[in-house]
């Protein structure tokens, strides 16, 4: 099988969504000898910042000595960003080899069980596939969505973060965050050490009671864990960062630690990653608190306040819902200087829109609504609709290249453009990043 018929074949289950049920996935790694059960696994959930607390607990765990594979979505520019083993992706012949000897046991598990397997989950037996095949210790698996019946959780996990619980994916998880939180308490097993950042009473009522029916252990951050100190560091010339020292599990001290990304949010984020990786660690007497810096010290984390260009300042974030939007304003107003703040946006369909544009348009000096790819992006005469009934001064640009020449024109060379209200969204910035630096480069070379 091509690389490029692999891809065909699974973006030809797109169309079917999200079904909630373990029955197909659970059915196809039978079939498959349960390949998830050859190593070790780490979950992790959350309304926020689970892609970041998986990247940055991946790193970490291997700066340790663990081989660790890592399995993240939605992906930005290629489907093989979703699998990787010590920070390196699949590579196309391997994902193509491993979905093409998977392939008739999903059409085996589909007759099994009565329906089409979706995109998320045959991606996500590749991945256990692969991992089973390359040999690696440890998976630290960030949930699609959810965690009860998410498709990683086939997995007996050792560790399990929550990172936060809010209002999203509501016609899947319900609409109250107590009902999201008890879908996603699904991912603490029996034993298991459960991570959290949650500062809800009510929601950490939930996953204390939870920890009691399977006995785990829950470790709550602000009690168990918790930032020391965090200082931003900027130096002309050097990408922003922050200096954080965090009290890890037991007292454990990781001071000093240079995060190569910003905001109170992503701190806490590090703060969860560093606890995870030790409630792992610990049992084998492998936490180094010199290999748990380094790791932080040259972790990314893609199209997560993530800086394309300069002069003006493009930033893109993957804010995709309240919570996010209130995050990323208030890091933008805390974290950046500037005159104007000009705001490229493109919402889907199941998002609160009205909620994220009233937030981003609420600091943004020029807000530019636009399209996505996403065949469930809102269309920006919706969007366009949506900022009226909210009062909120904004253009209107469908054509995703044209919003950001628009942008262009707007901001100054001391001004930001900052493009947020998904992942596709970031996706289509990265896209057209690297469409501009090629046709640069062709100048150059005539």
């Amino acid at each position: 099988m091509k690389y490029s018929e692999a891809v065909d074949y699974l973006d030809s289950r797109i169309v079917l969504g999200v079904k909630p049920s373990l029955d197909r996935i659970s059915a196809l790694t039978k079939l498959m000898g349960a390949p998830q059960k050859a190593y070790d696994a780490i979950q992790v959930t959350g309304t926020n910042g689970k892609t970041s607390v998986s990247r940055m607990a991946s790193a970490i765990l291997q700066t340790c000595g663990f081989r660790v594979g890592l399995f993240t979505s939605p992906h930005l520019e290629t489907v093989r960003e979703r699998i990787s083993i010590n920070g390196k992706p699949i590579t196309a012949n391997k994902l193509a080899g491993t979905l093409a000897d998977i392939m008739p046991l999903v059409e085996k598990a589909e007759k099994k069980a009565g329906e089409a397997l979706t995109y998320f989950e045959v991606v996500t037996a590749v991945a256990y596939s692969y991992f089973e095949r390359e040999g690696i210790d440890v998976a630290v698996l960030e949930a699609g969505m959810g965690g009860r019946w998410d498709a990683t959780n086939v997995v007996v996990s050792k560790v399990a973060v929550i990172t936060n619980v809010g209002i999203d994916h509501v016609e899947e998880l319900g609409r109250s965050r107590p009902k999201i939180a008890g879908e996603k308490v699904g991912i603490i097993n029996k034993g298991a050490v459960a991570i959290t950042a949650e500062s809800s009473t009510n929601i950490l009522r939930l996953i204390s009671r939870r920890c009691k029916e399977v006995g785990a252990e829950m470790k709550l951050f602000g009690r168990d864990f918790r930032l020391e100190f965090m200082i931003p560091y900027r130096v002309p010339g050097e990408p922003p960062a922050q200096f954080i020292s965090v009290r890890g599990l037991d007292g454990k001290e990781f001071k000093d630690m240079k995060l190569p990304m910003i905001g109170k949010h992503q701190a806490v984020n590090a703060a969860c990653a560093v606890a995870a990786s030790q409630a792992y660690t610990d049992p084998f007497e492998r936490t180094d608190a010199g290999a748990f810096k380094r790791a932080l010290e040259s972790s990314g984390i893609p199209g997560r306040l993530e800086i394309l260009s300069e002069k003006p300042l493009v930033i893109v974030d993957g804010a995709h819902n309240v919570q996010g939007a209130e995050r990323l304003a208030s890091t933008l107003l805390e974290e950046f200087d500037y005159k104007r703040l000009v705001m490229v946006v493109s919402i889907l369909e199941d998002k609160d829109a009205r909620g994220i544009l009233r937030i981003l348009g609420g600091v943004a000096t020029d807000l530019i609504v636009t399209e996505n790819r996403s065949p469930r992006s809102i269309s920006a005469k919706r969007l366009g609709a949506f900022c009226r009934m909210e009062g909120i001064k904004h253009r209107v640009e469908p054509d995703f290249p044209s919003a950001m020449r628009l942008g262009y024109n707007i901001a100054g060379p001391t001004d930001i453009i900052c493009v947020a209200g998904s992942l596709y969204t970031v996706s289509e910035a990265r896209i057209y990043f690297k469409h501009q630096r090629a046709s640069r480069e062709m100048r150059q070379d005539r």
